[in-house]
């Protein structure tokens, strides 16, 4: 039977290759590969030598079917790699190898370096329970509008990837919105000029501003929550035809109260319909 492998590879530091990855490529027939030439790159560092395929964010959809049915028909195993860390996290893999499950075709992970993690490690922060989201929206409001929900959404720790060329905008993004979390801004892991910068947001954002370097690099960011204190909780506002009926009965007429629902918060449109309502009910 085929097997796919998902082989996890260093994130910078070539010295992290451990031995089942060597062991786990020289067994394989073939490498699907997010960037052949870093995959070649690789396995020249090994002394190995493998066909690879490309199998990339563009063309994943598409390639994982083919690497499939060759797998099937041939009888081969393949190692499933992306360009640095973890394949399918936040990197591409994961139509791969959903293919394979739905083939019947084994999966083994071989577990290995990952961003997230390595970040997490060094950061300090109480990590029983965080949530990974990646690359966040580049624009303004939909980025603002994403921060808010990652604190309304309760986990006190959040880790959040960003290029060098967006990282200090974002983290002037973070400071605005979470004023009083904490930072762990980690760039180049296991890389030699790997660097962290932790503080308060405002504490980091000086220091990044400050880095004339700051542009290169990938950076990995570990956001604590934990400092600010709880949201408010908003009150669930009333229907518009009860907050309506309400001033009615107050002595109100249906001018004022569909004013008393707009003031409640009550959609418009619900309003619209909660006064035809009332005006077919005295009507009868």
């Amino acid at each position: 039977m085929p097997t796919l492998y998902v082989v996890a590879t260093p994130i910078g530091n070539l010295s992290d290759l451990s031995p089942r990855v060597r062991e786990t490529l020289e067994r394989v027939d073939l490498v699907a590969a997010e960037d052949t030439r870093m995959a070649m790159k690789l396995l020249n560092h090994l002394g190995l030598s493998r066909p690879a395929v490309s199998c990339h964010r563009h063309n994943e959809e598409s390639r994982a079917s083919v690497i499939i049915e060759r797998m099937i028909a041939e009888n081969i195993d393949v190692a499933l790699t992306c360009d640095a860390g973890t394949p399918a996290i936040s990197d591409p893999g994961n139509r791969l190898v959903d293919a394979a499950w739905r083939a019947g075709i084994r999966v083994v992970p071989v577990c290995g370096p990952s961003a997230t993690v390595t970040a997490l490690s060094a950061s300090g922060f109480d990590a029983r329970e965080f949530a990974f989201y990646g690359f966040l929206p580049r624009e303004k409001k939909p980025l603002i509008e994403k921060l808010e929900a990652i604190r309304a959404g309760g986990v006190p720790i959040a880790v959040v990837y960003e290029s060098p060329h967006r990282v200090v905008n974002l983290i002037e993004a973070i400071d605005r919105t979470l004023p009083g979390c904490n930072l762990a801004v980690c760039c180049d892991l296991t890389k030699l000029y790997e660097a962290i910068y932790r503080g308060t947001s405002a504490e980091v954002l000086e220091k990044m501003r400050a880095n004339p370097n700051v542009e290169k690099g990938e950076y990995c960011l570990v956001i604590d929550l934990s400092p600010l204190p709880p949201l408010e909780k908003k009150s669930e506002a009333l229907p518009a035809d009860v907050v309506m009926l309400r001033a009615i009965l107050d002595g109100a007429d249906l001018d004022e109260a569909a004013n008393a629902a707009r003031e409640a918060g009550c959609p418009r449109n619900d309003i619209y319909r909660a006064r035809l309502k009332i005006q077919s009910l005295f009507e009868e």
